[in-house]
């Protein structure tokens, strides 16, 4: 297993910009608005994966384009974003745009990146590589490879009970909000994670493999998270993939034929992805029969699926949101209500 030794001098940056296309909508000025977008932020971010998020409840009659971008730095990205080109962009978007922006700018102490592949994908684009191979295959090694954790529990603020929230029907589809709706006030420790998977690189061999023993299994785990309650601590999930990445299975959920998927959540601490992932029996032999089978004396030791994960820690004042002329109920918008997450 591989992490990432990330720079300590300051925070490194997630920006996700996404772009709703609105069924009934015109596709020419959205492809306009993201061709612009797409020259302001090629070659200038050190890594963007370009994805598409399907079948959220606001968007059920649609679709988003996402750029899910790493900095190195809060210098390297603040400068983009204040440049004149980039803030004219932004404040020239009309009121119906349907884009939106969440800046994360975390500590590298409260974030951890694990892979199975030293190839340069996500966060492991930012820095170094190192073998984690002593803080990897038990429960709890995620935390244990923040060094912050050794002072800070990361536990949450939020009541038990947001039975309530978030605010928004699952049913029809949401109206468009037609002002910018900015949102920087977040309760500490509140923790993002992404998952991806890779199969590009997979031999006819190992795929038959991996259909027989491991497919099923994780879509079953896939889709546990994404239909799991906010009372699991998961507050937002996004199913995600790189269309341009090929077809790699016939699932039934779209996001999960393509080669390249990636799958992005809020939870409401630490704590409560690791009792997710615990408590999910499917997800329990699923680790254990991968590990076995991808381990250095397993059947598929030498398999090039590419699998990784990124958690990090976000403490008040870390995250800014701002979303323009979007659906009602789109990413943290649907939580605006809640005392503890102020627009």
């Amino acid at each position: 297993m591989w992490g990432v030794k990330l720079s300590s001098d300051e925070p490194f940056v997630y920006s996700i910009f996404g772009l709703q296309y609105r069924d009934g909508e015109s596709t020419t000025e959205k492809e306009t608005l993201r061709a612009n977008f797409d020259s302001l932020i090629t070659d200038k971010a050190t890594h963007v994966d370009r994805v598409i998020q399907e079948d959220s409840v606001t968007m059920s009659h649609g679709k988003t384009f996402v750029w899910l971008g790493y900095w190195r730095s809060r210098t390297e990205y603040l400068d983009w974003w204040t440049s004149p080109q980039v803030s004219a962009f932004w404040s020239s978007l009309p009121p119906d745009a349907g884009m939106w922006r969440e800046v994360m700018m975390p500590d590298a102490s409260r974030t951890q990146y694990g892979t199975n592949k030293p190839d340069d994908i996500g966060l492991g684009t930012l820095g170094s590589r190192v073998s984690i191979a002593d803080r990897a295959g038990y429960w709890g090694c995620y935390r244990h490879r923040m060094d912050a954790s050794s002072g800070d529990k990361f536990t949450t603020p939020l009541e038990k009970d947001l039975d309530s929230y978030p605010a928004i029907s699952s049913t029809g589809q949401a109206s468009i909000r037609f002002e910018r709706v900015l949102m920087n006030q977040f309760p500490d420790n509140l923790c993002f994670v992404i998952e991806g998977q890779d199969h590009s690189e997979i031999s006819p061999e190992e795929k038959k493999y991996w259909f027989e023993n491991f497919q099923q299994s994780v879509e079953n785990w896939i889709k546990d998270l994404m239909s799991a309650e906010s009372q699991s601590g998961i507050l937002d999930g996004r199913l995600c993939f790189d269309a341009e990445s090929d077809i790699f299975g016939n699932s039934q959920t779209r996001a999960l034929k393509y080669n390249k998927k990636i799958q992005l959540f809020y939870f409401k601490d630490l704590r409560h992805m690791e009792r997710i992932g615990r408590s999910n029996k499917g997800h329990v032999q699923l680790r254990d029969r991968f590990m076995a089978a991808y381990g250095p004396d397993g059947e598929m030791s030498a398999g090039k699926v590419g699998l990784w994960v990124e958690t990090t820690v976000l403490k008040a004042g870390e995250m800014q949101c701002e979303y323009v002329g979007c659906l009602e109920g789109t990413g943290w918008m649907a939580w605006r209500g809640h005392p503890q997450f102020a627009a």
